[in-house]
């Protein structure tokens, strides 16, 4: 199988990619959605800030949402990469009808599953996604069953709760202030006068909150940026613009190290994405 990605506007929660030959993703970064992983041969280590994972064939990565992470390969030549993003308020809504009361997003509790049945049951939905033949109702549905078995089987279902404390109402407005400035070239000198804090107070707070430092959380909000815009088939020279790169040439490099692949494979990989 080639290179593909499977994205559809009807189905705005999922993303599917399939990787033929796998490469070294060693920039630590973040997804905000949820996001499955699973390779036909080889071994990549999966990095967490705490640990590290050697995934292997019938076993899936599993890394919850706005966790840091990053992959290398071993010596072992690493073939055939699933990598699955489900966005996040979208797996709020099946766990809040599985578990039957309000709740924020309840974190998988593995960040490996070595199941052999969950396995085969995952690269079949995957492989099915791809199918032009099956309608987007089926497709639905059996991602739907496989979600809901996921969750129910491994999630922890404690309750989570807003952490209110001071510092982290701080770190969520400057993450505001990133966020709303994300096509400028912010200075850290910048964020301590719109918050009025010392910058070494900013960033020790910030990356408490979020498991990242500025510079590299800024980043990634700009790489994942430039993966929409590139989605709605907008010329790369402009998204490079307008996600806040330096040039094509950044934006190139950037993508890669985060996606394994440059903007202009993504787009041409780019399946069933239907007005």
């Amino acid at each position: 199988m080639k290179n593909k990605i499977f994205k559809t506007k009807n189905l705005p929660f999922i993303e599917l990619r399939y990787i033929p030959k796998i490469t070294s993703c060693d920039k630590k970064h973040q997804h905000t959605e949820l996001t499955l992983t699973a390779i036909k041969t080889g071994n990549i280590n999966i990095i967490f800030d705490d640990k590290n994972d050697s995934l292997k064939p019938n076993e899936i990565s599993i890394v919850n949402p706005n966790e840091v992470h990053c992959a290398t390969l071993s010596k072992i030549k690493s073939l055939g990469c699933y990598v699955l993003y489900l966005e996040k308020n979208w797996c709020e809504k099946i766990q809040q009808a599985l578990f039957n009361h309000k709740l924020n997003f309840l974190n998988i509790n593995k960040s490996l599953i070595q199941d052999k049945i969950i396995f085969d049951y995952f690269i079949k939905m995957c492989n099915e996604l791809f199918i032009d033949s099956i309608t987007l109702l089926e497709k639905e549905e059996k991602l739907i069953d496989f979600v809901s078995s996921l969750f129910l089987k491994f999630c922890n279902r404690e309750e989570v709760t807003d952490n209110d404390t001071k510092n982290s109402k701080l770190a969520l407005k400057i993450k505001n202030y990133l966020k709303e400035n994300i096509e400028n070239d912010i200075l850290l000198e910048d964020i301590s006068l719109y918050m009025n804090l010392s910058i070494v107070h900013i960033l020790r707070i910030f990356k408490k909150e979020f498991g990242l430092p500025i510079h590299s959380y800024l980043l990634n909000k700009k790489v994942h940026l430039a993966k929409d815009l590139l989605a709605k088939n907008i010329a790369i020279s402009e998204v490079a613009q307008m996600s806040g790169f330096f040039d094509q040439s950044h934006l190139n490099k950037s993508f890669k190290r985060v996606f394994q692949l440059t903007p202009k494979e993504y787009q041409k990989m780019l399946i069933s994405y239907k007005t």
